[in-house]
């Protein structure tokens, strides 16, 4: 409970009001937010929830008007319903500023009831400012719950992001290097076991182990290279550009182009940016059958666009993707791009090609 400076007879008639015309608070609050064209309550799951914290809010408002406190059971409640608004915000990818503008629309609701239903007195402009700081209060302690659980689940997807793409190399290793040097250790013996009785054979045996040892040297180097690119520190441009000449077989045509000032994508968005593309490319090279593969970029004020083209097999509306099966390479990049609140769109035809197009907004874009 705060201080108010108003007489607490006062304060009780502000509560009777507020607690006799919650819900016309509620649905004055409500076309605010849709006059707002406010994310909040896009979805009828999150509109439910929603209104559920501002009539939780209303309660606890009237409850330190009157000079109470709430009941522990219900303030474990609530709290409970804020952190799942947090991790419903950041799962919707809803940015945090909606939230704040919701607190907004929620005090002149509230306020604007409070004023028309008051009688006239001297101390008007003082209990509607104790109603103000109470909704303050209250609602800047529900947004702090929120948006520390904003932040952990964002820092569990990230997690997670990293564990993928560190459980894609282990596979790497073991799938193809591992194998690869097994067959090599194989032809040797084989080698061994011919070198005397069958010079030929034993020849043959001791090419194949050259060859599956080149091979498996040359991933090792790959996904040493792969290790080392995971940030795009000297620029998007001569990132791209690298990624291509290392990830990209010659026989397959390769392009990047890179339009906008490059000083207005943070070295997070970038970085970010840089994998979502790396996934895009390594998506195409492996299952595509492309010859072509073009990489665009453009930056504006408020919005980062870039495509991963190719010329492939593509597939089919409602088909599988290929580049899914099997892999977590979509899906990876999906949530990466919703972890920056932006999104992630694929684009194919059977045997024409296929493009993964992403939208990342820049911080302008939230203001």
């Amino acid at each position: 409970m705060i201080e108010h400076g108003v007489l607490p007879k006062q304060l009780n008639a502000v509560a009777e009001v507020i607690e006799a015309r919650s819900e016309e608070v509620v649905a004055a609050y409500e076309e605010r937010l849709l006059a707002m064209k406010s994310p909040l309550i896009a979805e009828a799951e999150t509109r439910e929830q929603v209104m559920e914290q501002a009539r939780a809010v209303l309660v606890e408002v009237v409850t330190d008007l009157r000079g109470r406190e709430a009941a522990p059971d219900t303030q474990q409640r609530e709290d409970s319903l804020s952190e799942n608004i947090g991790v419903s915000r950041a799962s919707g990818n809803v940015h945090a500023v909606h939230s704040l503008r919701a607190v907004v629309a929620f005090s002149e609701a509230a306020l604007s009831v409070v004023v028309d239903n008051l009688p006239p007195s001297s101390s008007l402009g003082g209990e509607v400012a104790a109603v103000a700081l109470t909704i303050q209060k209250i609602f800047m302690e529900r947004v702090t719950r929120a948006a520390l659980a904003y932040a952990n689940y964002l820092l569990e997807k990230a997690h997670e992001s990293h564990a993928d793409e560190r459980r894609r190399i282990s596979r790497e290793l073991h799938d193809r290097v591992a194998h690869s040097i097994m067959v090599a250790f194989r032809s040797l013996e084989i080698f061994e076991l011919y070198r005397t009785r069958d010079p030929a054979k034993a020849e043959v045996r001791l090419e194949l182990a050259k060859s599956t040892t080149q091979e498996a040297l040359e991933l090792t180097r790959s996904l040493s290279r792969e290790l080392r690119s995971t940030s795009a520190e000297e620029g998007l441009e001569v990132a791209l550009s690298d990624l291509l000449s290392v990830s990209v077989p010659q026989e397959i045509q390769s392009r990047v182009s890179v339009e906008g000032d490059e000083s207005l994508v943070t070295p997070q968005v970038r970085d970010e940016l840089f994998l979502i593309i790396r996934e895009g490319i390594r998506n195409a090279v492996t299952h595509s059958r492309a010859s072509r593969i073009t990489v665009k970029v453009a930056i504006s004020e408020i919005l980062v666009r870039a495509v991963v083209e190719d010329d492939g097999r593509g597939f089919a509306t409602g088909e599988k993707a290929p580049r899914d099966s099997g892999g977590t390479g979509l899906a990876s990049m999906k949530e990466r791009a919703s972890l920056l609140g932006g999104t992630l769109n694929l684009v194919t035809v059977p045997g024409k090609g296929t493009g993964v197009e992403v939208f990342l907004p820049l911080p302008g874009s939230q203001r």
